[in-house]
């Protein structure tokens, strides 16, 4: 009897061994994989959005763009037919600027914009600023538009006059503000101002978002600017001229080559292709 046991224990104990022995072969197949295979360790972080920048921005230095009218215009109306640019931290604009705004020393900040930001794909930031380079007084408002700004072209205008700003979006008016605004940002507009079209970065991720480099180059296109006078007798607009962009005129335009936030404005990044003017964003390896 107390043999009987004895043996059955021996082979259970057998048993169990080999069990063991069988289990652990499994084991080690099932971990094992080709160091060409990737491992899926669950979503990462850019799949579920907000995680830490997995790319060094830092290894690049990156270029904007910018062109700006020579002359300056006080009131009017301005026309651009664009296919904007976007990637977060960036910011693809078209805007008036008195270009002493940021000298200080009494000069007043007047301009007005229209901003596609890097937090927002499907609509653009309209601004007066107004005040001085030490205190800005601002007016931020934001407008969606039925497609994303780089999916497709639009056509944006800024009308500018003594009684109102006013933003129109494929003849649709988003905003409007009158003489008489609470800020007083309209009557503060006195100086004359150029036109700019600008692709830049900047570190405020508050406002635009946090760029990665594996997002650039971008680029804003430029079908067509139109610009237009404004007569205070009769309160009306006329045609002064139109640029196609068969060419560059040097004589209209120039070309930014100072830093603006993160990158430098590279002249070589206005481009004109296929009667369209190329604003690129670019990078380059330190």
């Amino acid at each position: 009897m107390n043999c009987f046991f004895t043996n059955c224990i021996k082979m259970k104990h057998s048993n169990l061994l080999k069990l063991l022995s069988v289990g652990m072969l499994l084991g080690m197949f099932a971990c094992s994989h080709d160091d060409d295979e990737p491992v899926n360790n669950g979503t990462n972080k850019e799949q579920q959005g907000g995680g830490e920048e997995t790319v060094d921005n830092t290894a690049y230095n990156y270029f904007g763009a910018e062109i700006y009218t020579r002359e300056s215009f006080k009131y009017g109306r301005f026309e651009a037919k664009m296919k904007m640019a976007y990637a977060p931290g960036c910011i693809s604009s078209m805007f008036l600027y008195y270009n002493d705004s940021y000298a200080g020393g009494g000069k007043p900040w007047n301009e007005l914009d229209i901003e596609v930001i890097g937090k927002d794909q499907n609509g653009f930031q309209s601004n007066i600023i107004t005040g001085s380079s030490s205190v800005k007084v601002t007016s931020e408002q934001k407008h969606s538009l039925s497609y994303p700004v780089d999916a497709d072209y639009h056509v944006y205008v800024m009308e500018w006059t003594p009684d109102y700003v006013a933003w129109l979006v494929d003849g649709k008016e988003v905003r409007r503000t009158a003489a008489g605004d609470t800020k007083g940002q309209i009557s503060a507009l006195e100086e004359t101002q150029s036109l700019r079209f600008n692709l830049w970065a900047s570190s405020e991720t508050g406002w635009v978002g946090k760029m990665n480099s594996k997002n650039i180059p971008i680029t804003q296109y430029i079908d067509y600017v139109k610009v237009y006078s404004y007569d205070e007798e009769s309160k009306s607009f006329a045609e002064a001229w139109t640029d196609d962009f068969d060419s560059f005129n040097t004589s209209r335009w120039g070309r930014g080559n100072w830093v603006m936030g993160l990158v430098t404005e590279k002249v070589a990044n206005v481009v004109v292709e296929d009667g369209v003017l190329q604003l690129r964003l670019t990078k380059e390896a330190k």
